[in-house]
């Protein structure tokens, strides 16, 4: 957990991220903002984020935040475009609505900054959609625009706890993208890539590596379109 200076005029946030390199981003952002704000990192697990999201608010922040990367479900996102959840759907079909102020002001700074994004749902998943066929198939069940494995912890602990919640992606996979199989084991608890695994599983399957490759490359493009929140930060961290 990386906490940022703390100033008695802004209201404290935690951000829970799935990657190391996503907690990167986030403590980026901040630079020398005043927002006080607390990144946890939850190794790309179900558990990890409702845990990681639970142990913020018995810190004190008054707002949770999912931030990171994403798969696409529908067919319209493009690698490394943004998406500014209003809803997540959890895996269990519970719905939970973000803070609709949050995200209005956001999705102003973004237009006022000239940065593309959509809006829509967020589907929760406690695995990596892998093939192609998935996702159309989650994405024709739930009508949601990409899917990621923490914010639907991340919401249900912020809906526990009566917290506005926001979750802000940028899309690494598409919906049209199959996946190499060893991403299910490619990430460390503490969200830095378990590379041996990575290398063993390219032994096992080396068919995979130029998905692999372009898995790589996709997920570089979407931090990158992350790390130009920096125009609207204040709103990131403090638009509720």
């Amino acid at each position: 957990m990386v906490p940022a200076a703390q100033q008695s005029s802004f209201r404290k946030i935690g951000v829970v991220t799935g990657l190391a390199s996503e907690a990167v981003v986030a403590n980026a952002l901040l630079g020398n903002s005043e927002a006080p704000v607390a990144i946890a990192c939850a190794g790309a697990s179900t558990d990890r984020a409702a845990a990681r999201a639970r142990q913020l608010v018995e810190n004190g922040v008054e707002a949770l935040l999912s931030f990171g990367i994403a798969g696409a479900l529908s067919p319209d996102p493009a690698c490394g475009d943004l998406v500014i959840a209003d809803s997540v759907r959890g895996a269990d079909g519970s719905t939970y609505r973000c803070d609709s102020a949050w995200c209005r002001t956001l999705g102003a700074e973004l237009d006022s900054n000239v940065l593309p994004h959509r809006v829509g749902a967020l589907l929760a998943s406690p695995r990596t959609l892998l093939h192609a066929a998935d996702k159309q198939k989650a994405y024709l069940e739930s009508g949601c625009l990409a899917v990621d494995m923490e914010s639907g912890a991340v919401a249900a602990v912020a809906a526990e706890a009566a917290l506005p919640f926001l979750a802000v992606r940028a899309i690494a996979d598409t919906a049209r993208d199959d996946l190499p199989a060893l991403v299910e084991n490619a990430v460390r608890p503490d969200g830095m890539p378990a590379i041996g695994r990575a290398v063993a599983g390219l032994i096992r399957r080396p068919w995979e590596l130029r998905a692999v490759l372009r898995l790589a490359r996709q997920s570089e493009l979407a931090l990158a379109r992350l790390r130009m929140l920096e125009s609207v930060k204040s709103a990131l961290f403090g638009g509720f």
